[in-house]
């Protein structure tokens, strides 16, 4: 997968995470993240992440995150945004981050 094919797919799925969890869903995220992998036809996506799936195919440390790409400072863990406790936090910082990456588009 290309790096603007990860991030189409990423902001994808992050969406609609934020939009079931506005929408009241019960579910977790890992949950949440498991349905619309399946339901989009995605198998073996390392931590059901594509930032991580694209990492993975350099160092698997997270310095080839295309997130960190943009801003070196960014971890998917990190409080204000974290992406398990902060789910509609952490779409808005990835719109935010991929606006600042296709600036120049």
């Amino acid at each position: 997968m290309t790096l603007n094919e990860t991030w189409k797919n990423c902001l994808a799925m992050w969406k609609w995470i934020a939009e079931q969890i506005r929408g009241g869903s019960k579910l977790s995220v890992e949950e949440l993240k498991e349905k619309w992998l399946k339901e989009h036809g995605f198998e073996n996506i390392e931590e059901n992440c594509f930032f991580c799936d694209y990492d993975l195919g350099y160092d698997d440390d997270c310095m080839q995150c295309p997130a960190r790409l943009v801003d070196p400072d960014f971890h998917c863990d990190r409080v204000e945004y974290n992406w398990e406790a902060e789910p509609i936090k952490f779409y808005e910082k990835l719109v935010a981050l991929d606006k600042e990456r296709t600036k120049d588009d």
